[in-house]
């Protein structure tokens, strides 16, 4: 009993002796401000915005290679209506030639009656990813890349061929009532030309400026 009283009394001590060295420990006030300050600073940065119209009216140009045949320039317009923030139906008119250098010189045939081409066609594109690109530290401009797929005719050797096409794009919006931009897509109908069908797959870079309306 009596060793247990001790081992007590010498518990009780010490925690005794610290309650007393805890309560003069200096409490610092919570709310107190630090000594030192970083400096912080606030930067404004300005943002090229969408406009919230509805009607995307956009003259391009750029190139249009058949398949089999070269290269040509191509141009024409396009139309497009926003529906959502993601979602945008277009139309596309292009006018081309074909070249039937290489075609000529591959077959040995000349099968053309007209070297003009054009196309029509009604797209649903989805705008993938959003972004920004970054001028300067205060000036931004919105980008976008997008998705683009849909159907049409291509007026190819004087008669009309059911055509469909994919691509993507690539726009910068400077203000909120003009972009710039760029897109690859690939056009695909079937022919018959020296008696053989086959189908042509054809690769369009285009580069246009966009307005708002």
């Amino acid at each position: 009993m009596g060793k247990k009283m001790k081992w007590l009394g010498a518990l009780f001590g010490v925690l005794l002796q610290s309650a007393l060295v805890f309560a003069q420990i200096p409490q610092l006030p919570q709310d107190e401000a630090p000594l030192i300050t970083p400096p912080v600073e606030k930067k404004e940065i300005k943002e090229a915005k969408i406009d919230q119209e509805f009607l995307e009216i956009t003259p391009f140009y750029g190139f249009y290679a058949i398949e089999g045949f070269s290269t040509s320039s191509v141009y024409g317009i396009r139309a497009a209506l926003y529906i959502t923030e993601a979602f945008f139906l277009e139309a596309n008119y292009g006018v081309t030639e074909a070249d039937t250098e290489a075609f000529t010189l591959r077959t040995g045939t000349f099968a053309f009656t007209d070297h003009q081409v054009s196309y029509w066609n009604v797209n649903v594109s989805y705008n993938l990813f959003p972004g920004q690109v970054f001028l300067t530290s205060r000036r931004t401009l919105n980008s976008m890349i997008y998705l683009s797929g849909g159907v049409g005719q291509t007026e190819f050797d004087t008669r009309n061929r059911f055509t469909f096409n994919v691509g993507t794009g690539y726009r910068i919006f400077f203000t909120d009532w003009m972009n710039a931009g760029f897109r690859l897509t690939v056009h695909s109908f079937e022919v018959d030309l020296a008696g053989v069908k086959d189908r042509l797959f054809n690769l369009e870079g285009i580069v246009g400026i966009g307005f708002f309306f």
